[in-house]
C-alpha cells in the first residue's frame, strides 16, 4: 500500500504500531492567510503548525522537573535526578539510533540536504554521555513502550514515505538542539561537572553558532523539492512526532521519584 493517497492524505501502513499512532493524526486545518496567497516556506509552515505542541512538550512534567524546577539538595536528591537524566538519555538514544538507521534510504535523494546534517547524528554523543554517568550505554532494555512506538514510526516512514523523516528531524532540532545549551548548563551546574562532561549530546552545535545553524537548517527545509501535499504531510507528521515525544515524557514522569505536578516556571 502506498504511504500517501492520490489526494495527498497521509495513509499509514497497516501495522499494529501504526494503529496506535493513527489516533494522534489530526484532520488538516484550513489554509492560513499566508497559504491563501501562495505556498509558505516549509520552515514557516512547520513553525506555525507545531508551536503549541512544542510548548506543550517543553512544559511536560518530566522536562520541567528535570531542566527547570529547583532540585532537592543532598546526595539522595542528586542521585534521583541523575536517574531521571539517564532515563531521558536512554529514550533519546533509541530515537536517534532509529533515525540514523533510516538515513541510508535517503542517500542520493533531494532529502539529503536537510537530513544528512552531522548536527542531527547524535547517537554516539548519547552513548558517550550514558557511559560517563553509568558506565553502560545499553539502551534496548530501558526504552519504554512509548519510545519503542516512536522509533517504530520512524522506521515505518523511512520505508513508506521517506519525506516524512524531515518532520522527525525538525522535531528533534526544536526539542533537543535548539534547547541544548540551556539544558547542558543546568546539568553541568547541578552535578558540578567539567564543561562538556555528561552533556556531549547537548553540545552538538556550539552556542555561538546556534543562530547560524537555525538559519542554515531552515534554509535547507525551504529548499526541499516537496509539493504542497507533501509539505502538509510533513507538518502533520511533525505534530505527531511532538505528541509521541510528550507521551514518552509522560511515561517517564509516571511514578518517578520526586516529580510532583504543580505550576511550573516558563521553560523558555
Amino acid at each position: 500500500m502506498e504511504a500517501v493517497s492520490a489526494t495527498g492524505t497521509l495513509r499509514l501502513p497497516r501495522t499494529d504500531v501504526s494503529a496506535r499512532v493513527k489516533r494522534l493524526v489530526e484532520p488538516e486545518r484550513p489554509a492560513s492567510a499566508t497559504q491563501a496567497t501562495g505556498p509558505a516556506p516549509l520552515s514557516v509552515l512547520l513553525a506555525e503548525g507545531t508551536a503549541k505542541l512544542v510548548e506543550q512538550a517543553e512544559r511536560s512534567l518530566f522536562l520541567q522537573s528535570l531542566f527547570v524546577d529547583a532540585w532537592e539538595g543532598g546526595l539522595y536528591g542528586q542521585y534521583v535526578r541523575a536517574q531521571h537524566y539517564v532515563s531521558h538519555l536512554r529514550q533519546l538514544h533509541t530515537l536517534y539510533t532509529a533515525f540514523e538507521a533510516a538515513l541510508p534510504r535517503v542517500m542520493g535523494t533531494t532529502l539529503t540536504t536537510a537530513l544528512l546534517l552531522p548536527e542531527l547524528r547524535l547517537a554516539s554523543a548519547l552513548e558517550c554521555d550514558l557511559t560517563y554517568f553509568c558506565g553502560d550505554a545499553r539502551t534496548d532494555t530501558f526504552a519504554c513502550v512509548e519510545t519503542r512506538l516512536h522509533a517504530e514510526r520512524i522506521r515505518e516512514v523511512s520505508e513508506d514515505a521517506p519525506h516524512l523523516l524531515v518532520a522527525h528531524a525538525y522535531a528533534r532540532c526544536v526539542l533537543d538542539v535548539f534547547a541544548g545549551h540551556r539544558r547542558a548548563r543546568r546539568i553541568t551546574d547541578a552535578f558540578e561537572l567539567a564543561e562538556g562532561q555528561g552533556t556531549s549530546f547537548y553540545g552538538a552545535v556550539p552556542e555561538a553558532e546556534l543562530a547560524a545553524f537555525r538559519v542554515r537548517f531552515n534554509s535547507r527545509l525551504d529548499g526541499l523539492e516537496l509539493d504542497e501535499d507533501e509539505a502538509r504531510e510533513v507538518v502533520q507528521e511533525a505534530r505527531m512526532a511532538l505528541r509521541l515525544h510528550t507521551l514518552v515524557c509522560d511515561e517517564l514522569a509516571r511514578g518517578a521519584t520526586g516529580m510532583v505536578d504543580r505550576p511550573h516556571a516558563d521553560a523558555r
